[in-house]
């Protein structure tokens, strides 16, 4: 089994969307964990808009890099832009890959509906970078 690690600031939103895709396609290949720089909570639109794609984030908490800094990762996914340099160096020498992704729980948005789609679409676009990584990485499409 292959361990990746997906790292944002706050482990609330992008780097939880991602933890469950990435668990999803590589089901049976793979450990994915999540930490933030600076953790919080699951962020319920993140939750809310993932069970609309049929995976359950909802138990997900947030943890910190020193939660999960003792175990050894093949792979490191930064999605958020200017943390990379705060990272410390993870056992077993893991490459790092810098993918940063919209900070939308940081959005001022006001109308649900809106706040919504943009979840929605955050949560494509994780979706299509974690198959992708899945398939390029770890198990290739024949």
């Amino acid at each position: 089994m292959k361990r990746i690690l997906v790292v944002s600031q706050r482990n609330s939103c992008r780097s939880q969307m991602a933890e469950g895709w990435l668990s999803y396609y590589g089901k049976g290949e793979v450990i994915v964990d999540s930490a933030g720089v600076i953790p919080t909570e699951l962020d319920m639109f993140a939750a809310n808009a993932m069970t609309e794609a049929i995976i359950d984030i909802s138990a997900y908490k947030a943890k910190g890099i020193p939660q999960v800094s003792d175990n050894e990762y093949r792979y490191v996914l930064v999605l958020s832009s200017d943390i990379k340099q705060v990272l410390p160096v993870f056992k077993g020498n893991p490459r790092v890959y810098e993918y940063p992704f919209p900070d939308v729980a940081g959005l001022e948005i006001e109308k649900e509906e809106e706040k919504k789609k943009a979840y929605a679409e955050l949560r494509d676009e994780l979706e299509n970078f974690c198959f992708d990584f899945i398939h390029q990485k770890i198990k290739p499409l024949m």
